[in-house]
């Protein structure tokens, strides 16, 4: 990066570092994913704490440390103060942060992906949360070439119809050939469906799906499925939204 640098951000994640710093993990527009030094943001009185409040968008001014980049100012563009506000809300922010900062690789800015986190905290905000991260896991898998097959049965070819198929990385098997594949996770039509309108269907509508307690479970697991492929360790808030909603 250069000397010094404005950039617009979002905040991820943040950690004690020395006595009254933090490390801060954003991602940005300019720089992609980094993690940065908030010098004596952990005072009280400190200018810094209101520009890097978790899961908000912010516009920072950094110049370069010897061990990482430090924040000189951070004013916030957007707050997300409901994501802070609301238990369940901000649980499921968690988990999209901590998927987000295991998947992407720093300092590669990608502007698309900065829009998909941004719209993903609005969502998460307007409409129903759960809905909100599997459209995030769905076009992060698209974003990092992991793109699934959901028109035809990965092994014979043919469309899929019926009411269950065999879910398989990359895609779905038909019933028939779903019998000769081990593994795999059972994709229900009504999961099937909504997969294919997260992939495609407006932002602004979709807090108009509706998924029974069936079809959730059905495509919480084929997306699970999908996700150990660019994940490098299970997630930890993925337990504990198991746990929050009562699925165990």
């Amino acid at each position: 990066m250069e000397q010094n640098q404005k950039v617009q951000g979002i905040v991820l994640r943040s950690r004690d570092y020395k006595e009254a710093d933090q490390l801060v993990t954003i991602y940005t527009r300019e720089l992609g994913k980094v993690t940065v030094q908030a010098r004596g943001v952990k005072k009280t009185a400190s200018k810094l704490r209101s520009g890097l409040l978790l899961f908000s968008q912010t516009q920072l001014e950094l110049v370069m440390g010897k061990s990482f980049p430090v924040v000189t100012g951070a004013a916030i563009a957007e707050a997300f103060a409901l994501l802070r506000s609301d238990f369940s809300r901000m649980s499921y922010a968690s988990y999209a942060a901590e998927l987000l900062d295991q998947v992407i690789v720093e300092a590669q800015p990608d502007a698309e992906l900065f829009l998909l986190i941004l719209q993903t905290l609005y969502l998460l905000e307007q409409i129903n949360p759960w809905l909100a991260v599997r459209q995030l896991e769905v076009r992060l898998l698209e974003q990092q070439g992991y793109g699934l097959q959901l028109e035809h049965c990965l092994s014979c070819g043919k469309p899929l119809r019926g009411e269950r198929y065999h879910g398989a990385v990359g895609g779905v098997f038909c019933a028939t050939c779903g019998h000769d594949s081990p593994g795999g996770a059972v994709l229900t039509q009504e999961a099937l469906t909504t997969l294919k309108a997260l992939d495609y269907i407006p932002l602004h509508r979709l807090g108009w799906v509706y998924v029974s307690q069936e079809g959730r479970r059905s495509l919480e697991q084929y997306l699970e499925l999908q996700l150990q492929q660019i994940l490098s360790w299970p997630l930890k808030s993925r337990d504990f939204l198991r746990q929050m909603e009562g699925q165990f």
